[in-house]
């Protein structure tokens, strides 16, 4: 990592790649279990998880990323561009986000070929509230209220980051004590859920709880300050930060991951994002920043994959309904043989990964190339 203007953690892209894939796997065995074929969706706790650990991994990565840029921004210019900052989100997320939610909502439906009978029943109730939601840039609420839009159910994630985004860069500006300001932000959320959990299982089914809990739920900026707080430290160059630098403790981690998915207790489940986010910060630490990690992932195939890693989460839903479509279409069974597992994860992890390269190289870039002129402090990264 180089230390003046230019920002670039070595590995990164690679990580984010597989978070990317760990989400299309469970959504491979979801929908499989959605349209009535043999699945692990049910049975296997790690392949159930992998979705979520892939998502507040993006979280953890993304308060990661940003509070060190802002930091750095806030160093060399003595401020934060905030509204230069929001032009760089919206040219970064704002493209692929809308044209998913348009293919979703006025393309797909009309798309017989790849119905899905479990959620497409659904689409055409509360449609116009559902549909005003995402265009606020709410998704994780409509999510909440409503149930999921078929092809489109992933984008509830956008929606947390960006406004998570739309905090961050007023709170880095104006704060005096970054830690301080992360470790309020965590407080305030934890306490916010432990009230409205109590709450909830008091109140009737049409309570505004019921909607209100589902979305706090999802809205886990507690793992983005999580990120954030390594940032901090990482940035002000802490020895306590470099406690966290070791092989063993990197395998550990990961070891300590899967061990939690399978034995947590039920009665402490909903808390242990917090925990997987902990776990998830020493492994980007360790990636990115340790000389000596064993994992070695920067090379020009995982900058390329990570690059498309966005598109790859937006896309993937579209492309498995594409791949199941297909394969019933041309008699195909879809079971639990090798052959056939074989056939629909190569297909849809090579179809979502070069339609995400498409997008990227011809649609998206359009917009990063804009980006660029409002880049105070550049990065490698095309977070």
């Amino acid at each position: 990592m180089k230390k003046e203007e230019h920002i670039y953690f070595s590995g990164l892209n690679g990580l984010r790649f597989f978070a990317a894939i760990a989400v299309v796997i469970t959504h491979i065995e979801l929908i499989k279990y959605q349209s009535g074929f043999s699945d692990i969706w049910r049975n296997n706790k790690l392949v159930f998880e992998l979705g979520s650990l892939g998502v507040i991994f993006f979280f953890v990565l993304s308060g990661f990323l940003i509070t060190y840029l802002l930091l750095q921004e806030k160093k060399v210019t003595q401020t934060v561009a905030v509204k230069k900052f929001y032009l760089r989100r919206i040219l970064r997320i704002w493209p692929l986000y809308y044209l998913i939610v348009l293919l979703g909502f006025l393309v797909l439906p009309h798309i017989h070929f790849i119905d899905n009978p479990y959620l497409i029943k659904f689409l055409d109730t509360n449609f116009a509230p559902n549909f005003l939601l995402y265009l606020l840039f709410l998704p994780n609420l409509a999510f909440a209220a409503f149930a999921a839009v078929p092809h489109i159910g992933q984008t509830w994630s956008i929606g947390v980051e960006e406004q998570f985004y739309v905090l961050w860069p007023l709170i880095v500006k104006h704060s005096k004590n970054i830690l301080k300001a992360l470790l309020w932000v965590i407080g305030i959320l934890i306490t916010l859920k432990v009230i409205v959990l109590i709450l909830y299982k008091q109140m009737p089914d049409n309570s505004a709880l019921k909607i209100i809990k589902p979305f706090l739920a999802m809205t886990k900026m507690e793992s983005m300050a999580i990120g954030g707080i390594g940032a901090y430290y990482l940035f002000i160059g802490n020895q306590k930060i470099k406690l966290l630098y070791s092989n063993a403790l990197l395998l550990f981690s990961i070891a300590m991951i899967i061990v939690l998915v399978y034995f947590t207790p039920a009665v402490i489940q909903d808390g242990m994002y917090l925990v997987f986010s902990v776990l998830f910060l020493i492994i980007i630490l360790n990636v990115s920043s340790n000389p000596d990690c064993i994992f070695k992932l920067e090379n020009k195939v995982f900058k390329v994959l990570g690059n498309i890693s966005y598109g790859i989460y937006m896309y993937h839903l579209i492309i498995i309904a594409f791949v199941f479509a297909g394969l019933k279409h041309f008699g195909l069974q879809i079971d639990d043989s090798v052959i056939s597992q074989l056939i629909v994860y190569t297909s849809t992890i090579l179809g979502t990964v070069l339609l995400a390269w498409i997008s990227y190289s011809y649609f998206e870039k359009w917009f990063l190339d804009l980006k660029h002129k409002f880049t105070i402090i550049k990065s490698g990264s095309n977070n």
